[in-house]
């Protein structure tokens, strides 16, 4: 098929401008996956975002109008069909950082408990390395 017949759906990787009430462009670019490989910071965007469901069965070439804060069209530069089983692994990446971001959460609640309670109720110590060791168990069941 023609690359510049080929029409976005879903294992599409897609180059567009967003043009902006003012004139201005942002370039962007992505694939659209299905919903649980969606992570749009990796350039995987879910199939059923209003972004993806403006673009799909569009093709290259076309200014589709799109209306969302102060964007007003979308300018389709490039499309091309990728192997979408490459990003098989996105959600278990997004379940990772989960996680990290939950041990840090925890971490950081700890030490500001310790500094508010040691006005009131005395010292309270937080224990970093007992808390990564249940984070790291946590992880190892969780596997």
């Amino acid at each position: 098929m023609d690359a510049e017949n080929v029409r976005i759906t879903r294992g599409s990787k897609v180059s567009l401008e967003l043009v902006d009430r003012s004139g201005g462009i942002e370039r962007m670019e992505f694939t659209l996956v299905e919903s649980k490989q969606a992570d749009l910071k990796s350039g995987l965007l879910d199939e059923n975002a209003p972004l993806a469901r403006v673009l799909t069965h569009h093709q290259a070439g076309e200014i589709l109008p799109y209306t969302a804060g102060d964007l007003k069209e979308v300018r389709i530069l490039s499309v091309e069909q990728v192997e979408t089983h490459a990003f098989a692994d996105a959600a278990e990446k997004r379940r990772e950082t989960v996680r990290k971001a939950e041990t840090q959460s925890e971490i950081i609640n700890q030490l500001n408990f310790a500094t508010a309670s040691g006005s009131k109720w005395g010292d309270y110590d937080v224990d970093v390395e007992k808390l990564m060791e249940q984070q790291s168990k946590k992880e190892g069941d969780d596997a």
